[in-house]
């Protein structure tokens, strides 16, 4: 059977498999409040995005072989209109920015979003046998954001959204990798074909089948002999320009300061989909997981024998948003996927952690003080006081004006000396009097200075 004529069926099914949803479980509740408790701290404003739209805006990605790895699902009305399902909540996002004209609003615009997407995925060992797959998202969005803050923020929010809802931090696992633009990319590509050229057919089936549409996915095979061909080939890192391996240090700092463990594994590279410059995964490690806790029986033996799940995803999507857009734009996105969470974790009776209550505005100044800034943000966060910041900004009197815009009472400013010190400056907004506080006394000093709001 032909990719065309396959994919022709499973678009026929697609209603059919659309009105056949599984009832959400107990655990997708409680991320949906923790995340949205964490989206509304953090600033992400909520937006919805139609499931279904017009094909047309997302050809010019179809042309650029950014749906070789996840296909779109694309019909015809009679009309003569082609139509198409939402593959990403990150792209369909993308398709709002133009059509609500969001350039003009000031950037960073940080977005968080959910629902469900669709597509099709051929099998490894059968291309031609495409099947259909549902994603329920639930996703972060910054755009306008160039600066490495944007993936540690949201790697961030969704470390604390599956640690809020009782998964232990040694039981997930982030990977993280640099992939490079346009230009790392090309270099590194022709140097693994290249490499590849006179050990191709040492590979196994699959892998030379990969080698022709995806060469890269040789990388993910299991079979030994493809592992040690691989261990010898050309690793992206490598190739990275300048540009790239600053974004890449920092975000691997932004990480280290806010405590985040992370694994850099130059195999994580998506090659054929919509992410670019760099990517992320966070699974699950199942035997982990059933170590840490008290199970018994039949059930602990099963989820220790699985494989890692992988629970969320994201990375920088620049190179698709300038194709939607139609000029250069920096955007950066991940999902969390609800049913494989609700999935693998059941019903676990797990307590969502208490709501934000108050608010001031972050001020930071340096490098050092934006690493610091997440982590801090975190200790107030769950000690109930709630914090606005423009981490994007560098200028303290930028931010200090964004401070008066959004009415925050108090102004925590964070520079190179706090941050080597472990204290804060606590500015009155209005007046502008201020004070040095000691980072692990700050929030009880907060309590103490700001009006109760109830």
């Amino acid at each position: 059977m032909s990719v065309r004529k396959a994919k022709q069926q499973h678009d026929e099914k697609f209603f059919m498999l659309y009105n056949r949803l599984p009832e959400r479980e107990a655990v997708v509740t409680y991320l949906d409040s923790i995340a949205a408790e964490l989206a509304g701290f953090y600033g992400f404003e909520k937006i919805a995005t139609s499931v279904v739209d017009e094909a047309k805006p997302l050809v010019a990605l179809i042309k650029a072989k950014l749906f070789e790895e996840r296909m779109l699902v694309i019909w015809k009305m009679r009309i003569g209109e082609e139509m198409a399902l939402r593959p990403s909540g990150a792209l369909a996002l993308l398709r709002s920015y133009v059509t609500l004209k969001m350039n003009d609003l000031p950037h960073p615009l940080k977005f968080s979003f959910e629902g469900e997407s669709f597509f099709l995925r051929s099998d490894r060992g059968n291309p031609a046998g495409l099947r259909m797959e549902r994603v329920e998202e639930r996703g972060l969005m910054m755009i306008g954001e160039d600066t490495a803050i944007a993936e540690a923020e949201i790697i961030f929010c969704f470390w604390k959204m599956l640690t809020g809802i009782g998964i232990p931090g040694h039981a997930l696992q982030l990977t993280v990798n640099a992939i490079g633009c346009t230009q790392c990319r090309g270099h590194f590509r022709s140097s693994f074909l290249a490499y590849f050229r006179t050990r191709g057919q040492r590979l196994c089936r699959n892998c030379r089948r990969d080698l022709k549409r995806l060469p890269t996915r040789v990388m993910l095979c299991e079979e030994e002999k493809c592992r040690m061909l691989v261990h010898g080939a050309p690793q992206v890192l490598d190739f990275l320009c300048e540009t790239c391996k600053k974004h890449l240090r920092g975000v691997l700092e932004f990480l280290d300061e806010a405590g985040v463990p992370y694994f850099l594994d130059s195999r994580l590279f998506r090659e054929g989909s919509w992410f670019s410059q760099f990517v992320f995964e966070i699974a699950l490690r199942p035997e982990l997981l059933v170590s840490s806790q008290s199970h018994e029986g039949g059930e602990s033996s099963a989820l220790a024998n699985k494989k890692a799940v992988l629970l969320a995803e994201g990375g920088r999507i620049s190179y698709a948003g300038e194709l939607i857009v139609g000029r250069r734009i920096d955007a950066v996105s991940g999902i969390i996927m609800r049913n494989v969470l609700e999935r693998v974790c059941g019903e676990q009776r797990l307590d969502p952690e208490l709501p934000v209550r108050q608010k001031v505005f972050l001020v930071q100044l340096g490098e050092l003080a934006k690493r610091k800034s997440l982590g801090l943000m975190e200790i107030l966060r769950q000690g109930g006081i709630g914090v606005l910041e423009s981490l994007g900004r560098d200028s303290v009197k930028s931010q200090l004006k964004v401070a008066e815009r959004v009415e925050a009472e108090i102004a925590l400013i964070l520079g190179q000396k706090e941050a080597l010190d472990n204290t804060v400056i606590v500015r009155d907004v209005d007046s502008g009097m201020q004070e040095t506080v000691p980072q692990e006394k700050l929030v009880e000093f907060l309590k103490r200075r700001m009006s109760p709001k109830e």
